[in-house]
């Protein structure tokens, strides 16, 4: 099929505009605090809103407390070790997998299951345990994403305990860093695809 003379002006137009939109060349005109923080905020804001739409459409609880600090790592710091997608996902599946071994551990000792409205040992237990083995595979495994820790608490706390919601935390999770690569090479931002290159040295804001 020719390519017609409108195609071709549409697609320089396109190029120039996304040129100038991008983070590298906003940074060369604008402040780069100011840059990065509206940045964080519009994209993080946009990857919640579309994993939002999408829970919704297919009824999955995609959604949970944690995504909210991830997203903000993931847009605020693109380039440290905490929000490589090695880390992201490695963390929070660490720290769901943790919540729900110590809230099985606990509900079997303690008798009864544990809930987030429950109190006595078992809360404090199964806390303090999801925390701190969910800290200590952090630290050893270097997947240093601290949101990871409050998704080993939600789920240790009993707040989702079914197969269903566990699979759709993880989904989740996947879903939101996919997202921010996504809206991160389109930014012009080279973002590591899976471990971090030796970036935390690197100017992120």
């Amino acid at each position: 099929m020719a390519v017609t003379s409108w195609q071709i002006r549409l697609r320089r137009w396109s190029l120039r505009w996304r040129a100038r939109l991008s983070i590298p060349s906003m940074l060369a005109g604008y402040d780069e605090n100011k840059v990065i923080s509206i940045v964080a905020a519009v994209n993080g804001g946009m990857a919640i809103l579309l994993l939002t739409v999408l829970a919704w459409f297919i009824d999955l609880p995609l959604l949970f407390p944690a995504l909210g600090p991830s997203a903000f790592i993931l847009f605020r710091r693109p380039f440290s070790r905490s929000a490589a997608p090695r880390s992201v996902i490695l963390g929070h599946f660490m720290g769901i997998t943790v919540g729900y071994l110590t809230w099985r551990l606990v509900t079997l000792v303690g008798g009864q299951p544990v809930t987030p409205d429950a109190n006595g040992w078992p809360v404090l237990l199964s806390a303090s345990l999801a925390m701190t083995l969910c800290s200590v595979l952090l630290i050893s495994l270097s997947c240093p994403h601290p949101p990871s820790c409050a998704s080993a608490l939600i789920v240790a706390l009993g707040a989702a305990n079914g197969w269903i919601p566990l699979l759709g935390m993880m989904a989740g999770v996947v879903l939101l860093t996919a997202q921010a690569i996504l809206i991160s090479k389109l930014a012009g931002i080279s973002v590591p695809l899976w471990s971090p290159r030796r970036l935390d040295a690197h100017p992120s804001g």
